[in-house]
């Protein structure tokens, strides 16, 4: 087996231009980014809000413009797909996005949901669409009459697992969780985790995690990269990182976690947030 990662990427900048009151501008979401994910492995990005994190990952997607670096998938130049060429391999990589009532179209029902990428990429036809969304729904802990209804039926929780059932259906090996549980009350987080790590591991499925917060990953993540203000500051195994953390950054998010006894909170030396995203100088050079 080769040892050449699933997903390699190097120097990604993506940038933003907006027009103001004046002259137009630009913003430099994501800055000379490099990671690469191994087959099986679950990387989570994690950094606040604004850090380029699922910028990042929709750059990955092709779902927005790069200005420079490259993408590579499985040996494929991801930058070079068009047309015909793109939509098929867009099959091999699936996303959950962070709001699932959004993400979900509130007119169609969810055996339409669900059953779209089965007709799309010519899976299923007829009958068979109906059977494969039930075994969908079955499979993400929801009952076959779920398929019935519509979005706004549903608890939040319910409506996840629709999401996750939709980027399933059309039997991906590399799926992008994009903050696919921060819109969630703290149980059903829980149960949406552990889902996520079942089917990872039945369907051994490539993983790219993005959170911002690392108690989130810590049970999911095989590597953890630290992103601030559009840059990679930190890549450890899971373990490494939350046991020995390097970056004063990554140390800053570690203090924020939330304990339930105060006791059981480590001293790392650093407390509140890092510097300001505007100034992403202020922080020593990436680890």
């Amino acid at each position: 087996m080769s040892d050449a990662p699933l997903l390699d990427v190097r120097g990604l900048t993506v940038t933003y231009r907006a027009a103001g009151l004046g002259k137009a501008r630009s913003v430099t979401a994501v800055n000379d980014v490099s990671f690469a994910i191994q087959r099986g492995e679950t990387l989570a990005l994690v950094g606040e809000s604004g850090s380029g994190k699922s910028t990042t990952a929709r750059a990955v997607l092709r779902l927005v413009g790069v200005d420079a670096g490259s993408i590579s998938y499985d040996g494929i130049d991801l930058l070079a797909l068009r047309g015909e060429a793109l939509r098929r391999h867009r099959r091999r990589m699936q996303v959950v996005f962070q709001d699932p009532y959004t993400s979900l179209n509130p007119r169609h029902t969810i055996a339409s949901i669900v059953g779209e990428g089965l007709i799309v990429h010519g899976i299923a036809r007829g009958d068979e669409v109906a059977a494969r969304v039930a075994m969908l729904l079955g499979e993400v802990g929801l009952s076959a009459d779920t398929a019935a209804r519509y979005p706004r039926e549903l608890s939040g929780g319910q409506r996840q697992r629709v999401a996750i059932a939709r980027a399933l259906a059309v039997d991906p090996e590399f799926l992008v969780l994009d903050e696919a549980v921060s819109a969630l009350d703290v149980t059903t987080q829980a149960h949406i985790l552990a889902l996520i790590q079942r089917l990872r591991d039945a369907r051994h499925l490539t993983c790219l995690f993005i959170a911002h917060n690392l108690a989130v990953v810590q049970q999911v993540a095989t590597t953890v990269a630290v992103m601030y203000a559009g840059r990679i500051v930190e890549v450890a195994p899971s373990a490494t990182l939350f046991d020995a953390p390097r970056h004063p950054y990554t140390k800053a998010l570690l203090d924020a976690v939330p304990a339930s006894d105060p006791r059981d909170r480590r001293d790392r030396g650093v407390h509140g947030s890092g510097p300001p995203v505007a100034h992403p100088d202020a922080l020593p050079p990436s680890l």
